[in-house]
Formats: structure tokens, C-alpha cells, sequence
């Protein structure tokens, strides 16, 4: 990720250099299972001894932990960013998002992300055609393993949250076509990861179909965006609506 990257929209005049850095630390670490100063000094591509200021800094201020191995972490603070995050709903920029491709498809979409250990939607726009899937609760959450966001969401989740949100989750048939078997989901979960979108036809509720895209800051999924239609016409439009949600997708994930 390149400072411009996360500097986007704002001029360069205005940015402070050390904060940027100290962001990029975090991400790295964020997507970790820990790094010395050493590998976060190469990861972010600045001096050791810059890292080492930026990462005690962080560490001092409850951002970072740090393990007998002089591993990093992230820290308790961080816990309270994300709860406050969470709690402040999507911005305006991603519902405008969701608004714009439920424009252009004529479709519902809808926004969703993880929130208290399950994939919920947290903005939802009815599309404009005169047969629509009906009104999707906006407190859709859980049976990530039939709806194209779930999948989606746990296709990039690390091999250890995977494996223990298997462990604790029955996979319930809710329909017909749901995936029940834990192998199975398993290989559709890589092929999702691989192609970048994932499909629900049928599998959450008969008779809709949705394609989902993965908002991404590097490798983390942070979110996704979703197009819900009757099976029908989901089936003979699959094409343009995937290529729509991906490049929305695309477009939040560059800013």
C-alpha cells in the first residue's frame, strides 16, 4: 500500500509523514500474527530505527502489545476503535456506493460486514425495477454459509478463523441448494477467494439469486458489496451484475 494510497483526495502538504507511517505499521501488523521491528521496518520500507520510535510509541499508547518473542500485536486500544467504528454505521461514501449500484442495475444492493462475530447488512437500496426480491430486513445477519456475503466474508477470513467458525457453526439447510457439508464449503470458499465474487442462487431463500464483491485494504476483507434479483432474471443478467458489483467493489477498495 503506498502513501498516496491512503492519502487519497487529501493534498500532500496537509498529511504528516510519521502518522502515515505509524498507519501503515498498523495495517501490517493487522494482518499478521505479529512482527518483530525488524520485519515491520522491511514490510513498510522504512529505517529500523524509525520503526522501532513509531512501534514503542504505539505500544506505549495501548495500540500495540508486544509478546516475549518482541513479537507486535495489536494492543487493547484498538479493540475500542473497532466497537466505535461499529457502532457508527456506514459512511456516507458507502452508502452512496450502494445507492449508485442499485441505480445502475435497477437492483436491490446492499452493503455488509462483520459485526459481533456474524455478516450483517448494514445498508440496504431497493432497486427500481417493477419486480423486485422484496424488502431484505436490514438486520440480516448470520447463516454466512448460504448468502453470497457470507461466503464471501468467510472466503477471507485466515485458515485459523475459518477453521474455528466451522468448528462452532452448524450449516443449516435452508434450502434445497444450501451447502451443508463443511468440505464442500470449504473448496467453494477457495474457488471465491481465487475469482474474487461469490454466488448465492436459491441457497438463503428460494427463488433469489445474489452476487457479492469484496471490499479490500490489501488482503483484509473489511466488507462487500451485494446484488440481490429474482433467480430468473439473476440468472440471464448474472454476467452484467457481477461485472457492476465488482467494479463498485473495486472503486471503494482504491479509496
Amino acid at each position: 500500500m503506498t502513501e498516496a494510497k491512503l492519502v487519497e483526495g487529501v493534498p500532500r502538504h496537509q498529511t504528516v509523514r510519521s502518522v502515515v507511517k505509524a498507519t501503515h505499521l498498523l495495517l501490517r501488523i493487522a494482518d499478521s500474527s505479529g512482527m518483530t521491528a525488524a520485519d515491520a521496518a522491511r514490510e513498510v520500507g522504512i529505517p529500523l530505527t524509525t520503526a522501532y520510535h513509531l512501534l514503542n510509541t504505539l505500544l506505549a499508547e495501548g495500540m500495540l502489545t508486544r509478546d516475549s518473542a518482541r513479537r507486535y500485536g495489536l494492543g487493547p486500544k484498538i479493540a475500542s476503535l473497532s466497537v466505535a467504528y461499529a457502532r457508527s454505521g456506514p459512511s456516507e461514501q458507502l452508502l452512496n456506493a450502494v445507492r449508485n449500484l442499485a441505480e445502475a442495475t435497477g437492483e436491490t444492493a446492499y452493503l455488509s460486514g462483520w459485526r459481533n462475530g456474524q455478516v450483517v447488512a448494514l445498508a440496504i437500496i431497493e432497486g427500481s425495477s417493477a419486480v423486485r426480491v422484496g424488502r431484505i430486513h436490514a438486520e440480516l445477519r448470520g447463516f454466512e454459509h448460504a448468502r453470497a456475503s457470507g461466503k464471501l466474508m468467510l472466503a477471507h477470513l485466515d485458515d485459523s478463523a475459518l477453521s474455528s467458525y466451522l468448528d462452532t457453526h452448524e450449516l443449516e439447510a435452508l434450502t434445497p441448494t444450501t451447502i451443508t457439508d463443511k468440505d464442500t464449503l470449504r473448496a467453494q470458499l477457495a474457488d471465491i477467494r481465487r475469482v474474487g465474487h461469490s454466488f448465492d442462487e436459491a441457497e438463503f431463500i428460494e427463488g433469489v439469486g445474489c452476487v457479492a464483491a469484496p471490499i479490500l485494504e490489501g488482503d483484509t476483507c473489511y466488507g462487500c458489496l451485494t446484488i440481490s434479483a429474482p433467480l430468473d432474471r439473476f440468472r440471464k443478467g448474472r454476467r452484467v451484475l457481477t461485472e457492476a458489483v465488482e467494479a463498485a467493489a473495486q472503486r471503494e477498495s482504491r479509496r
